[in-house]
């Protein structure tokens, strides 16, 4: 045998492949094989197709496949702007370049192989919208929930913006374009610049809007009424960045005391008046609540611009409602305004106090009944007169012992009183108050006077003899020159005093009683069926006109001589109109004592003085049956008031006048009727005389109650 030259070499190849062998290798069931691969991927897909808006990010889509992959492709390449992510196949990005329809061939890849899919994809483009537009303008009312408004475009939209900001509470839907809230901020009108906008384009619209309220310029409503009448309650409203052409308004009021139906009037300064009514028909009671005013622009208020509320408090009162209660206030005077200290309030008898009142402020002050004044009160004798605090009224008949009393406007107590009682023909007429005294006539036959006391303490501060029958006469007028005048005489005459009761004249007159002159710094005008102007120291006639129409019946005239401008008189025999249930009637009558003259004369039955004020003439007539305000100049009918309740038979008091309310009163009720709108404003269910006096206190008075209401 021959040996190898190499042995040793030869075993360790041996040794090495055994090693081999025992680690897995080789291809004979040993482990010695290569790995095998993965299978190739198969089943790519992707949803298709693909139509993606220019410009506008792609939603990202991700393949579907089986199998495992290493990496993606595409040919031909993507649009600009897209991209295929190589290791997840997802596709996404933003397009920037129009593409028409193509497929794209994307590949999924392995080792071992590849699938492939062609996704058609498409880059197109919308046209930017146009048209944009909304209802204009809007006009929203402040704190109101708006109507919705909606835009009117074409195209597609993808967005909306506003600027600038719409007012605080209104806000713009970016997606719809919807405007809608709830303004919380006073808008002046505005343009705001909606922008509906696309990848393509925008299209804009100029919506003018405002944000509008109606502001209310009067307070609450609290008022005094009398049952079965209406009064008239005016509410000022004025628009806020609103123009309103036409006005229109309807009442809601929960209590029923408020009618539906309001009058609304423009006014010169842009706001509107709103006239409210009270229902007539409701029963006495307390009605309070708010009432709600709802504003629109169409008559029959079908659409409603905005709402406003005002605050009410009514007390409706019969004539046998419990009295509402007492209002003692803090009494103070108006400035400038002279107290009620005669007849008709002052020497001229105007009837007319220097101030304006409000409705919406007069309350009830006190009420004391007749029988504290005694017993015996005429009407005719109710007149009564103030003066610093205090008030001055006469109990008596015309046989009746009378008493002058002063009592305390604060709360209606006495203060004083003087008793005529002990004269041979007790009686006692109306008192006049000026400077510190009281005036008034007493007594009968030859045992008649005028009486002075002081104001104060009712001491005498002089008596004077004058002459009379069986008469009653009105309150003596004090003239500005501080001179007393006064109705008197056995036949009918005027006399005149000075300030220590000295005689100064006396003037024979005819024969009538129940009259008082007015006192000018001109003269003293006297009308007894002729109206004569006396001069006022020495009683000459200075004017004499006889009255065409006067016919004498029962010697009295009721009433006096009214001062108007300066040569302007007038006059009436109101007793006349008593008689036959007034079927005889009298004659209104103007003088003219700078023509002497008549001015013009106006048949009716006009039962008491008129009053007068800057040119017009007010008096209550009794047929027809109505307050009349007549011109100065030539006695034409400006306008008239008529009572509103059946009831209302009679006048029974002179008309009062303030600076812009008529008070008169009728057998059942007192009225005060506002001088612009000839509307009740105020009605009591008391009749009477009445008196202001300079505190704002209204007087009314008669043989059973003596009642007081605030005025301020």
């Amino acid at each position: 045998m021959t040996r190898s030259p190499y042995p040793i070499l030869r075993l360790v190849y041996i040794a090495f492949f055994a090693v081999l062998a025992g680690c897995g290798g080789g291809g004979s069931g040993n482990g010695n094989d290569p790995p095998t691969p993965p299978p190739a991927p198969s089943g790519l897909s992707y949803p298709a197709p693909q139509n993606l808006l220019l410009n506008s990010a792609m939603t990202p889509v991700r393949p579907t496949v089986t199998g495992t992959v290493t990496s993606y492709g595409v040919t031909p390449a993507l649009p600009p702007g897209l991209s295929l992510n190589p290791t997840t196949g997802e596709l996404s990005g933003t397009p920037t370049q129009l593409t028409a329809s193509a497929p794209y061939t994307i590949t999924a890849s392995n080792s071992s192989g590849s699938t492939s899919f062609a996704l058609t994809l498409t880059v197109f483009t919308v046209p930017a919208p146009s048209g944009l537009s909304y209802p204009s303008p809007q006009s929203l009312p402040f704190n109101s929930v708006m109507t919705p408004v909606r835009p009117t475009v074409t195209g597609t939209v993808t967005s909306y913006s506003v600027t600038p900001a719409l007012p605080s509470g209104v806000s713009l839907n970016p997606t719809t374009g919807e405007i809608s809230g709830t303004p919380t901020q006073l808008t002046a009108s505005a343009p705001y610049t909606i922008t509906a906008s696309n990848s393509s384009g925008s299209t804009s619209f100029a919506l003018t809007l405002t944000v509008f309220t109606f502001t209310v310029e009067s307070g609450s409503i609290t008022r005094i009424a009398a049952t079965g009448t209406s009064l008239y309650a005016p509410v000022v409203v004025r628009p806020v960045h609103l123009e309103v052409g036409a006005l229109y308004a309807r009442a809601q009021d929960a209590t029923g005391i408020i009618l539906p139906l309001v009058e609304v009037s423009a006014n010169g300064d842009g706001s509107f008046t709103l006239m409210l009514a009270t229902n007539p028909t409701v029963t006495p009671n307390l009605f309070a609540g708010n009432a709600t005013l709802n504003l629109c622009q169409d008559a029959s208020c079908a659409t409603t611009l905005t709402s406003v509320t005002v605050p009410v408090s009514i007390i409706v009162l019969g004539s046998t409602s419990d009295w509402p209660g007492n209002n003692l206030t803090a009494l103070n005077a108006w400035a400038g305004v002279a107290d009620w200290g005669t007849f008709q309030g002052n020497a001229a008898h105007t009837g007319h106090v220097d101030a304006s009142v409000d409705p919406d402020r007069f309350t009830t002050r006190w009420k004391i009944p007749g029988s504290a004044l005694s017993n015996g009160w005429s009407q005719l004798k109710s007149n009564l007169a103030t003066a610093n605090g205090l008030f001055y009224v006469v109990s008596s008949g015309s046989i009746d012992s009378g008493v002058l009393h002063a009592r305390s406007e604060s709360d209606g107590s006495e203060v004083w009183r003087y008793s005529f009682a002990g004269m041979s023909y007790p009686s006692a007429n109306p008192a006049a108050v000026a400077n510190g005294v009281v005036y008034l006539a007493a007594g009968h036959q030859d045992e008649t006077y005028m009486y002075a006391l002081n104001a104060s303490t009712g001491e005498i501060v002089y008596r004077a003899r004058m002459t009379s029958q069986w008469e009653d006469y009105l309150a003596p007028t004090v003239g500005p020159n501080g001179m007393l005048y006064a109705n008197a005489g056995t036949y009918g005459g005027l006399y005149a005093f000075d300030p220590t009761g000295n005689q100064l004249f006396f003037a024979s007159l005819e024969q009538q009683s129940n009259w008082t002159p007015a006192v000018d710094a001109t003269g003293v005008y006297a009308y007894t069926g002729v109206l004569r102007v006396h001069d006022s120291l020495t009683g000459a006639v200075l004017h004499e006109i006889a009255d065409p129409t006067f016919a004498n019946y029962v010697y009295e005239i009721g009433g006096a001589p009214v001062l108007g401008a300066p040569g302007s008189v007038f006059a009436a025999n109101y007793t006349n109109s008593l008689l036959n249930g007034g079927a005889i009637g009298n004659t209104l009558i103007n003088f003219r004592t700078d023509t002497n003259s008549i001015g013009w004369q106006q048949a009716g039955v006009y039962p008491t003085t008129p009053a007068y004020k800057d040119g017009v003439v007010y008096a209550v007539n009794q047929n027809p049956f109505r307050l009349e305000a007549r011109a100065e100049t030539d006695g034409t009918m400006l306008w008239w008031w008529t009572p509103p309740n059946p009831a209302d038979s009679l006048f029974v008091s002179e008309v009062l006048l303030t600076d812009n309310l008529a008070f008169v009163t009728t057998t059942r009720t007192t009225y005060a009727i506002d001088l612009a709108t000839h509307r009740p404003v105020f009605s009591f269910p008391a009749s009477g005389k009445l008196a202001l006096s300079a505190n704002g206190v209204l007087y009314i008075h008669n043989a059973t109650d003596l009642i007081a209401i605030n005025l301020k």
